[in-house]
């Protein structure tokens, strides 16, 4: 989950009068450690203190159901298309060498 989407869904939660007694959940999709740490080696190719990716890792969490209505309050509120990709989230808060 990205940090900018999660407190775009704060400030939605904070104004939105059509937000009311519910949580929102800010979980975009599964993953696996080793997506990460590709795409971060891809991002610092020089960097010789990624780990390698686990072998055999099952996704950290499954399929969020309830994610689906945050979404639709980013898309709405802010124009956003949907969640911000892992890549682009990675990209925006590790300085390239």
């Amino acid at each position: 989950m990205d940090v900018e989407d999660t407190a775009r869904l704060h400030a939605i939660a904070l104004i939105s009068p059509s937000v009311r007694s519910e949580r929102l959940f800010a979980a975009a999709t599964p993953f696996i450690w080793g997506d990460v740490i590709e795409i971060l080696k891809r991002i610092q190719p020089n960097n010789a203190r990624i780990p390698a990716a686990p072998v055999k890792e099952e996704p950290t969490i499954g399929d969020i159901v309830p994610a689906a209505r945050a979404e639709k309050l980013l898309r709405e509120t802010f124009g956003q298309r949907g969640w911000t990709p892992l890549e682009v989230s990675l990209e925006g808060g590790i300085a390239r060498e």
